[in-house]
């Protein structure tokens, strides 16, 4: 009688799952995804000399660099670099890109970026702000500039419909 009970407590009993933890666990990583992959709207402050067109466009933006060209100046970030006179950009000659203002910022930005992570090769785009009163001719010159620069890629800014 003696062997027998040995025997029973001797014996592997499982371990029961704790089911109420790990769905509490689960809950809360479910909202903090949930939380951070939400729609984010962007808000900007824009120039008031500003006229943005407007579109029913859905597409994100990444905001990498953000570039606006106003009525009476060029703004690389938050800074002026430019001013423009009857549509015409001060230091921007149609005919040398590569001496403008424009051009050797955006050149530093992209060294910059270059030293601080040499194996990062991610496609860096413009955010693109545009006043829609100005010429083509304007907006096309910031946008070879740019382009030579080393930034192909735009995303123009626009207002909801």
């Amino acid at each position: 009688m003696a062997l027998g009970r040995r025997n029973r407590r001797n014996q592997f009993v499982p371990p029961k799952l704790q089911l109420t933890s790990m769905m509490d666990m689960f809950t809360i990583i479910l909202i903090f995804l949930l939380f951070s992959f939400s729609d984010k709207p962007e808000t900007m402050t824009l120039e008031k000399n500003l006229e943005l067109p407007v579109s029913d466009a859905k597409l994100d933006y990444n905001d990498n660099i953000k570039l606006v060209l106003s009525r009476d100046s060029l703004y690389l970030g938050d800074v002026r670099i430019a001013g423009i006179q009857d549509g015409k950009i001060e230091g921007l000659n149609p005919s040398k890109l590569e001496e403008s203002v424009l051009y050797k910022e955006l050149m530093a930005y992209h060294k910059e970026k270059k030293n601080d992570d040499p194996k990062a090769d991610k496609e860096v785009s413009i955010l693109f702000l545009c006043d829609k009163r100005l010429s083509f001719k304007t907006v096309n010159s910031i946008i070879k500039t740019a382009g030579m620069a080393g930034y192909p890629n735009f995303q123009f800014g626009v207002l909801k419909k």
